[in-house]
C-alpha cells in the first residue's frame, strides 16, 4: 500500500478519495466522471427553431438535465483546480531550497531543480495536466446553465401565451 501510494499519481489518488469523502459527507451524491452526457447533446445544440417546438414539460425536462449537466461540470472543473493546486503545493515543498543551486532568474532556477528530479518532474506533469483540464472546462459551466435557463425562461413564455 505505502508502495502504491508513494509517486505523485498515488498521492493524487489518495486526494481524490478525500475529496470525494469530503464531498459524501456534505450531502453530494458519489463523483463519477463518466456521469457526463445523458442525453444533453440534443438540447445543446438545437435549432431556435426546435426550441420553440417544445411543451412545457420538455422546456423543464431539458432545464432540469442542463442544470444538473453544469453542476457535473462545474464538479469536474473544481476537482481539476483542487489537483493542479495540490500538484503545485507539493512541487514548491520539493524544490524550496534546491533551486538557489542553480543560475538565472527563478523561474529557470525552478526549472532546472525540477529537472534533476524525478518526482519533481512527475508532479510537474500531473500539475501541468489538471491546469489544462481545468483550463478547458473554465466558463463551460456557466455557458450550460444559461442555455438551462433559456428553456426556463422559454417555459415560462409559453404559459404567459
Amino acid at each position: 500500500m505505502e508502495k502504491e501510494n508513494s509517486g505523485p499519481l498515488g498521492q493524487m489518488q489518495v486526494l481524490d478519495r478525500a475529496l470525494d469523502e469530503y464531498e459524501s459527507k456534505i450531502g453530494l451524491p458519489t463523483f463519477n466522471e463518466e456521469d457526463g452526457d445523458n442525453g444533453v447533446q440534443k438540447y445543446l445544440s438545437m435549432s431556435r427553431e426546435q426550441m420553440e417546438k417544445f411543451s412545457l414539460e420538455d422546456c423543464a425536462q431539458a432545464a432540469i438535465l442542463l442544470g444538473s449537466f453544469s453542476f457535473h461540470i462545474q464538479r469536474c472543473h473544481n476537482r481539476e483546480c483542487a489537483r493542479a493546486k495540490w500538484a503545485d503545493s507539493r512541487l514548491k515543498g520539493l524544490i524550496a531550497g534546491k533551486e538557489q543551486q542553480y543560475s538565472g532568474s527563478w523561474d529557470s532556477q525552478f526549472n532546472q531543480a525540477v529537472k534533476d528530479d524525478d518526482f519533481a518532474k512527475s508532479l510537474l506533469k500531473l500539475k501541468n495536466y489538471a491546469q489544462q483540464r481545468a483550463d478547458r472546462l473554465t466558463f463551460l459551466s456557466t455557458s450550460v446553465k444559461n442555455m438551462s435557463d433559456l428553456f426556463v425562461n422559454l417555459q415560462r413564455a409559453k404559459v404567459m401565451k
